[in-house]
C-alpha cells in the first residue's frame, strides 16, 4: 500500500512537471527578446558610428556591417543553442563552447587572413539568418506589440549607450582624431600599443624600446587585435568598432541568456521583457553609485562575457539529475575558466572560487577531495600569476586593509552593499530550494565573499579592487533575476510591467549624473578636439557653439564641420609623423623600428600628457620604439604603471647609427626609421 502511494505521488510530481513544461513551450523563449534586443543595439550602433565616421575618411561603411556580422552570428548561435538544444534538456557545454568558438572565430586573421574571410562569411551569415528566421518564426505566436516592443528598445539603448560610452573619450568615436592630436586617453593607446605588439609581433610588450615584456592579462588585447585585422583596419579604430557594435550588446545579451538559463527550463522566469529590462533596471541602479568600467575595459567587457555564458553551466554541475555529462561539462568550464583568467585575472579568480567550492561540494566535501581538487586549481592559477602577475613585490605592497574602502567609498560601498545582498538572498534560496538551488546558492555566495574579502583587505593600484567586487554585483543581477523573476511575474502578472520598467530605467538613467550629462559631454569632446586642431595648427579660435549645435555637426550625416575637420587634422603634427613613416613602409614591415630623436620637439609634444607620447607609434602604426620614452629635458614625471617601470635607459637621447643598430639587434630588428621632423626622416638599415 506504501509502495503504491510513493509511486501515485511520483507519477503525479512527473504529470505536473510534464505540464509546466508544456505550458513553457506553449509561449516563445524568453531569449528571442534579448536576441531582438541586442541585435537592433548593435544596428543601431554600428549605423552611428558609420555617420559619424564618413565625413572624417575612415572606417568604410562594410567595417561597421562586418562588426554586426559577428555580433549577430554570436546571438544567432546563442539563440538557436539555448531552443534547439538546452530548453530540449541538452547540456549547456554545448552552448558555451559554440559560442564561444563563433567569438574568436575572426582570430583566424592572425593566421590567414583570406582564410579566415572564407571561414567566417558563410558561418557568420548563417548563424545569423538561421536565428532572425528561428526568432520570426517563434515570435508569430506573441502578441505583435512584443518584437516592436523589442526593436524600439533595441534602438532606445543603442543612441544611449553610444552618448554615454562616447563620453568617456576612452575608445571613442573621435578616438583616431584624438590620439592625433595629443587630447585623448592614456588607457586607449596603452592597450593598443599591446594589442599591435601581440598581433603584429608575437611579443607582450608595449613596444617602447624593442620588445621589452611586461606581465598583463593578453586574451582580450589578442581578441581585439585579431578582430581589427579581420575587420581591415587599424588597430585604434578597431577599438573603437569592435567596443561598440560588438563588445557592449553582446555584453547585455549574454546577462539576459544567463538569467534564462540559469535555472532549469521553466522553473525561472518566462518574460523576456521582462527578462532584459529588469536586469538592466538593476544595472542602473549599480551604476548610480558605482562605476561603468565595463563600457570601457575592453578586458573586463571580454572577461565578463565569459563569466555570465559560464554560469549556467556551473548550475547545471550543481544539478544532481545532470552527472551523466559531467566529463564534458568539467571540460567547458576548465577551458572559460582559463580564457577568463588570461581576459581578467580578477574575474577569473572570482570563477575559479565558486567553481572550486561547487566541485568540492559535489565530491562530499572531504579532505581528500579538497586536495584533489586543490592541486589543479592552483596550478591553473599559478600559470595565470606567472603569465600576467606584476609579481610577489606588488602583491605583499596592496595589503591594506580597508584600503579601497577609504580612497574609493562610495564605489566601494555600493558594490559590498550589493555582494552582501546576494549572499542574503543566496541564503534564502538556500533554505528553501532543491538540491541544485542550494549548491548554485553556495556557489554564487563564496563568490561574494571572495570579492568583497579583496575589497576589504587588499588595495589595488588606480582602484582595480572594483574588478573583484563589481564581479559579484553582476552576479547579483544575474542571480536576483533568475530567482525573484518568477515570484515577481506570478505577482505583478500586467502585461504591462515591462513598460514600467522602462520607465523606472529612464528615471535612474535621469538620475545618474554620467547618463544625463552625456549628451553634453560628447559635444564638449568634439569642440575641445576642433579647438585643439585650430590650435597645433595656428588657426583663429572659432566661434563658441551650443551642445544642440555640437551635436548636430556631429550626428548630421555628411556634416561639413566634420569634413572641415578631417582636412585640418591633415595638417597637425601627429598626422604629418604618421604619414611621413607610412611613407617610408612601415605598414608593410615586421623587422623595423622607429627611432624620433630628442630634438624632434614636434613629435614629443603631440600630446598634452608627455606620458601618451611614447606610446604613438606603437598604438597607431604598431611598429616598437628604439629608445622611445619621452627625452629627459621634457622632465615627463615618473610613472609606475603601463610599463614604464619595465624599461631602464629607454629614454631618447642622439645616438649614432651604429648604436642604433646594435640596440635594434637586441630584438631581431633589421631597420630604424628615423623621424627627424614630422615631415622628414631617413632609413637606417641594419647588416
Amino acid at each position: 500500500m506504501q509502495a503504491t502511494e510513493q509511486s501515485s505521488r511520483r507519477l503525479l510530481a512527473k504529470s505536473a512537471a510534464d505540464s509546466k513544461q508544456r505550458f513553457a513551450t506553449d509561449r516563445p523563449s524568453p531569449i528571442y527578446f534579448a536576441a531582438i534586443f541586442g541585435w537592433t543595439m548593435a544596428a543601431v550602433s554600428a549605423a552611428l558610428l558609420a555617420i559619424v565616421r564618413w565625413p572624417l575618411g575612415s572606417p568604410h561603411w562594410f567595417v561597421f556591417v562586418k562588426a554586426f556580422l559577428l555580433l549577430g552570428a554570436v546571438i544567432g548561435c546563442a539563440t538557436l543553442f539555448t531552443v534547439r538544444h538546452v530548453e530540449r534538456g541538452g547540456t549547456v557545454a554545448a552552448l558555451l563552447v559554440a559560442t564561444i568558438a563563433v567569438i574568436f572565430l575572426p582570430t583566424l586573421a592572425w593566421l590567414n587572413g583570406p582564410l579566415a574571410d572564407a571561414i567566417t562569411y558563410p558561418l557568420f551569415i548563417a548563424l545569423l539568418v538561421a536565428g532572425i528566421a528561428q526568432t520570426a518564426s517563434a515570435m508569430r505566436a506573441a502578441p505583435a506589440g512584443l518584437w516592436t516592443f523589442a526593436i524600439a528598445c533595441g534602438c532606445l539603448f543603442g543612441f544611449g549607450y553610444f552618448l554615454v560610452i562616447n563620453s568617456r573619450a576612452y575608445a571613442s568615436i573621435l578616438t583616431p582624431e584624438l590620439a592625433l592630436t595629443g587630447i585623448h586617453q592614456l588607457d586607449t593607446i596603452f592597450h593598443a600599443a599591446i594589442a599591435n605588439m601581440l598581433v603584429k609581433h608575437g611579443a607582450l610588450s608595449t613596444g617602447l624600446d624593442g620588445f621589452v615584456p611586461i606581465e598583463y592579462h593578453v586574451l582580450s588585447h589578442i581578441w581585439l587585435g585579431c578582430v581589427s585585422l579581420w575587420l581591415g583596419v587599424p588597430t585604434l579604430e578597431g577599438y573603437v568598432v569592435a567596443g561598440q557594435v560588438i563588445a557592449v550588446p553582446m555584453l547585455l545579451f549574454c546577462l539576459s541568456l544567463t538569467i534564462h538559463l540559469f535555472r532549469r527550463p521553466a522553473h525561472g522566469p518566462g518574460n523576456g521583457a521582462l527578462i532584459t529590462l529588469g536586469s538592466l533596471l538593476l544595472l542602473f541602479v549599480a551604476d548610480l553609485w558605482g562605476w561603468t568600467s565595463y563600457l570601457v575595459s575592453e578586458s573586463y567587457c571580454l572577461s565578463m562575457i565569459l563569466f555570465l555564458l559560464s554560469l549556467p553551466l556551473l548550475a547545471e554541475i550543481a544539478d544532481p539529475d545532470r552527472r551523466d555529462r559531467l566529463s564534458l561539462q568539467l571540460s567547458a568550464l576548465g577551458i572559460v575558466a582559463l580564457l577568463t583568467l588570461l581576459s581578467k585575472i580578477s574575474v577569473g579568480a572570482i570563477l575559479v572560487s565558486g567553481v572550486g567550492f561547487l566541485l568540492w561540494r559535489r565530491m562530499g566535501m572531504t579532505l581528500l577531495g579538497l586536495i584533489k581538487l586543490a592541486v589543479p586549481l592552483i596550478m591553473l592559477l599559478m600559470l595565470a600569476v606567472a603569465v600576467i602577475s606584476p609579481g610577489a613585490a606588488l602583491l605583499l605592497q596592496v595589503f591594506e586593509p580597508f584600503g579601497f574602502i577609504r580612497q574609493y567609498p562610495l564605489c566601494a560601498l555600493s558594490n559590498i552593499a550589493a555582494n552582501l545582498l546576494l549572499i542574503g538572498a543566496a541564503f534564502q534560496v538556500w533554505r528553501r530550494g532543491s538540491v541544485r538551488d542550494k549548491r548554485c546558492a553556495e556557489a554564487v555566495g563564496v563568490m561574494a565573499i571572495t570579492a568583497i574579502a579583496v575589497a576589504v583587505l587588499v588595495n589595488l593600484p588606480g582602484g582595480a579592487d572594483y574588478y573583484f567586487v563589481n564581479v559579484g554585483t553582476w552576479t547579483a543581477i544575474a542571480f536576483l533575476c533568475a530567482y525573484g523573476g518568477a515570484t515577481f511575474e506570478k505577482i505583478f502578472p500586467n502585461p504591462l510591467a515591462p513598460g514600467f520598467a522602462l520607465a523606472a530605467i529612464l528615471l535612474v538613467a535621469l538620475l545618474t549624473e554620467e547618463k544625463r550629462k552625456s549628451a553634453y559631454r560628447v559635444g564638449a569632446m568634439f569642440a575641445e578636439l576642433q579647438a585643439r586642431v585650430r590650435l597645433v595648427t595656428g588657426d583663429s579660435a572659432g566661434a563658441e557653439t551650443t551642445t544642440r549645435q555640437r551635436l548636430i555637426a556631429l550626428l548630421t550625416p555628411g556634416h561639413p564641420a566634420r569634413a572641415a575637420l578631417a582636412n585640418d587634422v591633415k595638417r597637425t603634427p601627429g598626422e604629418q609623423a604618421r604619414n611621413t613613416l607610412l611613407a617610408m613602409g612601415i605598414a608593410q614591415a615586421h623587422r623595423e623600428a622607429v627611432f624620433v630623436p630628442p630634438d624632434n620637439l614636434a613629435f614629443w609634444n603631440i600630446a598634452v600628457e608627455c606620458r601618451a607620447s611614447p606610446f604613438f607609434v606603437p598604438a597607431i602604426l604598431g611598429a616598437p620604439m628604439l629608445k622611445g620614452l619621452s627625452p629627459p629635458a621634457l622632465k615627463c614625471p615618473g610613472e609606475p604603471h603601463y610599463g614604464f617601470a619595465r624599461y631602464k635607459d629607454a629614454a631618447s637621447e642622439p645616438l649614432s647609427d651604429e648604436q642604433l643598430c646594435a640596440r635594434a639587434a637586441r630584438w631581431n630588428l633589421n631597420t630604424v626609421l628615423i623621424l627627424s621632423t614630422p615631415s622628414t626622416g631617413r632609413t637606417l638599415r641594419c647588416s
